[in-house]
């Protein structure tokens, strides 16, 4: 058995090691009385698949509706037809996770390990929300760096820490998860998952800002419209968008977020430059000191 906090959840793992799981999600483990979710894991077992309508289809998961709101989900291999785990809610607390004995040794890949316990799901049920961003700490508050892949998150936030070594440190390159406290504060909290970058960090900051990286010949602080950061948020947001109403809750999250937390486009190449001009104009903003 595995106990572990993730955000707001208390989450107990049955029928699994922690030898079997990413050395990433070992950073969250913990210790609690009682658990938000309960799952039980078993290998090479044939689940009953009921015949639940399907809500929700692509080429590696497909979601089931169950009576009462609840889910079931078959995930497939990238690129292939195979079926490595189905994922079954009997209830809104107790989860049975049917994996693919061939694949026992995958589940230490953060990302396939992460999506056997459809984590964004839960957490929105909290409003809690997962962030593609570069999440970095400076001087003890969160600046994230958002954008598409590719886009220079991981890159710039290492210049970043190149720059500024005593101040700047990158708690996770690739995702966090933002939560709002009871006093309306925003924070960004580890998640045990990290891309490429290989930094995954489980250490939680109150966000000063969210910088929307753009690539440029000039670096500048582009104004834009409340609306397009809005969008731009949301695209970077996790969302299940065949729930409506996890929808809609990821929506006010936006902005409520928004209202709160400095966020901007910055147009820039990737050099010293870059950093340097980013500073100075959150800087100016108060968004740092």
């Amino acid at each position: 058995m595995l106990k572990l906090t993730i955000g707001k959840l208390n989450i107990r793992l049955d029928g699994v090691e922690a030898g079997q799981v990413p050395e990433n999600t070992l950073l969250f483990c913990s210790d609690f009385q009682e658990a938000d979710l309960v799952y039980t894991f078993r290998f090479g077992e044939n689940p009953a698949v009921g015949a639940y309508p399907v809500v929700y289809r692509a080429k590696d998961i497909v979601v089931f509706g169950k009576p009462g709101g609840l889910e079931a989900r078959l995930l497939y291999m990238p690129d292939s037809h195979i079926c490595y785990a189905y994922y079954e809610e009997i209830s809104e607390k107790e989860i049975n996770v049917y994996v693919n004995g061939a694949y026992r040794e995958h589940l230490r890949i953060d990302t396939i390990f992460i999506s056997l316990l459809a984590l964004e799901r839960h957490e929105a049920r909290r409003e809690a929300f997962i962030l593609h961003c570069a999440y970095m700490d400076f001087g003890g508050k969160a600046i994230l760096f958002s954008g598409p892949s590719g886009i220079g998150k991981s890159t710039h936030s290492g210049l970043w820490c190149a720059e500024y070594p005593d101040r700047a440190r990158v708690l996770n390159g690739d995702k966090c998860l933002l939560t709002r406290e009871d006093d309306g504060r925003i924070l960004a909290n580890g998640w045990p998952v990290c891309g490429s970058s290989g930094i995954c960090q489980n250490e939680k900051r109150e966000v000063a800002g969210i910088i929307l990286l753009q690539q440029a010949m000039v670096n500048q602080f582009v104004e834009e419209k409340a609306i397009r950061n809005f969008k731009q948020v949301l695209a970077q947001t996790t969302v299940n968008y065949w729930n409506n109403r996890y929808t809609d809750s990821a929506m006010n999250f936006i902005e409520a977020l928004l209202q709160r937390v400095g966020c901007g486009t910055y147009a820039c190449n990737i050099s010293r430059e870059a950093v340097f001009t980013l500073y100075n104009e959150l800087k100016g903003r108060k968004w740092i000191s």
